[in-house]
């Protein structure tokens, strides 16, 4: 039915209808079954009448939407150019009105290219509508190239898709779109089937629904980016499976609710949503159970007991000295990096004293967890993925008045949302002196590491050179983005999981 013209596919139902109709009165009346009882024969008739009425109103939606769609095309250009004529005389009013009121004209034009960006996308977005359910997406192997002399005249095989011989005739033909490279795949696609990031970088459907997955499954992932910006759903559902958009959904209500209410029951676990709960008691709907929402077990009457497993848990985040995120309440336990933690739920804070960033005066950084990832680095660097020492115990000082305070159980309920910030402006003034403590320290560190080298200075004075300078990098550009990588041949160490892959 795809393959025939608008007037062969209504011929061929009205026959189908008329003959199915037919058949079906002949069976009125006749058999000996019960007065009341349909036979198969009928069953089976009734329900065939049923595909034919609901194809016809296909067809009749296909006829609907391809003319409207043959309205768009011929009649887009011309209203396009309109549009154009009408704002860019709407831009010009704008700009002078701005000018006389004193704003600056590059600030104007910048939005208004802004603006243009947004419309092209906007175009580009209904021509991949044409495409996947008028035109049909064109079967592009995986390394065709246009700029290779590859047929791009659009005479290329279309896929099985609801389009008549008659209507692929008479369609105008359009120049072909190059095929478009996914960034995460690598692989070649037809535009139409690539969904584009809001920094410009393009998935195909395969990296996208994998990226949305991952970002369910991970909250740190959540919700998904690219470049650090996040991709919207309802921008890319052309592109996702509708089970894929209505999962995301509730996983999106889940990461967004703060202080979070689970089922208590082990074999179920289920997210239970604010609205069912009510005076301190949540009803979970996959299995029915009512969990106490202040202390996650299940429902009690009174006071609610003392949960030994969290005591014990808290009792021992103070010996560690780590630290709970004031929005989701989860433990944090910081290896590396430094002391500006983002929690998997978003929220940002201090891991010294767990206030919310940049309301507090702690250090930015750790010195031994600094001097831990400088030699990491450098292990990595020199291709000694598995000698990495740890950093020397440097001496207490004045600083332990900011060491993490006693960490409370009892939660809040709505804390303060975290405000996007600039990275921290540090006072570097004492870094020197005390990337020179740590050196020192070092020094005394590194013989005990390498009795057989102690008298190699120059080796150890080249590797206090190079921690020194990856100690102050890592001080200044901790939090830089990376949009470039290179490739590394051989095996390696897959870095904070001590893997070494084949």
């Amino acid at each position: 039915m795809s393959q025939m013209g608008n007037e062969n596919a209504a011929l061929v139902i009205r026959l189908l209808l008329e003959d199915c109709e037919e058949a079906l009165s002949a069976t009125v009346g006749k058999g000996k079954q019960v007065v009341g009882t349909e036979t198969d024969q009928h069953v089976a008739l009734d329900l065939h009448l049923q595909e034919i009425n609901l194809l016809q109103e296909f067809a009749a939606d296909r006829r609907m939407a391809r003319s409207v769609q043959q309205a768009i095309r011929s009649d887009g250009p011309a209203l396009s150019i309109s549009q154009e004529e009408e704002r860019r005389a709407e831009n010009d009013h704008s700009l002078s009105i701005a000018v006389s009121q004193g704003a600056t004209p590059s600030t104007l034009e910048a939005d208004l290219n802004a603006q243009r960006t947004i419309d092209d996308d906007d175009d580009e977005f209904i021509e991949k509508l044409l495409y996947i359910y008028v035109d049909g997406i064109e079967e592009i192997a995986a390394d065709d190239d246009p700029e290779e002399g590859h047929d791009t005249d659009g005479d290329s095989d279309v896929a099985d898709l609801p389009e008549s011989s008659a209507w692929a005739a008479s369609r105008d033909k359009r120049k072909a779109r190059p095929t478009r490279n996914c960034v995460a795949c690598g692989n070649h696609k037809h535009f139409a089937d690539v969904a584009r990031a809001p920094c410009g970088d393009e998935y195909c459907r395969e990296c996208l629904s994998r990226l949305f997955r991952d970002a369910m499954i991970d909250e740190s992932l959540f919700p998904p980016r690219c470049c650090r910006l996040p991709i919207p759903l309802e921008r890319n559902r052309l592109f996702l499976s509708a089970d894929l958009c209505r999962q995301f959904r509730k996983k999106a209500i889940e990461f967004s609710t703060p202080n979070r209410t689970y089922c208590h029951s082990s074999e179920c676990a289920q997210f239970i949503p604010r609205e069912n709960c009510s005076e301190n008691t949540a009803v979970c709907d996959a299995c029915g159970l009512r969990t106490c929402t202040t202390c996650k077990s299940a429902e009690h009457g009174g006071d609610c007991p003392n949960d030994g497993p969290l005591q014990q848990v808290i009792e021992l985040a103070r010996e560690q000295n780590w630290q709970r995120c004031q929005n989701c309440w989860g433990m944090v336990e910081l290896n590396t990096g430094c002391n500006h933690i983002t929690c998997r739920c978003g929220f940002q804070f201090c891991y010294v004293c767990g206030a919310q960033w940049k309301t507090c005066h702690c250090d930015q950084w750790d010195e031994r967890r600094l001097y831990e990832r400088a030699n990491e680095i450098d292990a990595r660097d020199r291709g000694h993925d598995d000698i990495v020492p740890e950093g020397p115990v440097l001496p207490r000082q004045e600083a332990d008045d900011n060491l993490p305070a006693p960490i409370e159980d009892d939660a809040q309920e709505h804390p303060a949302e975290p405000n996007a910030h600039e990275p921290a402006i540090l006072d570097t003034s004492q870094a020197p002196s005390v990337v020179g403590e740590v050196m020192t320290t070092y020094e005394n560190f590194v013989p005990q590491l390498n009795p057989s080298n102690n008298g190699n200075t120059a080796r150890h004075r080249d590797r206090q050179q190079r921690l020194e300078s990856l100690m102050q990098r890592l001080r200044y550009n901790h939090e830089c983005s990376h949009d470039r990588w290179s490739n590394r041949p051989g095996p390696r160490r897959l870095q904070g999981y001590g893997l070494s892959p084949l």
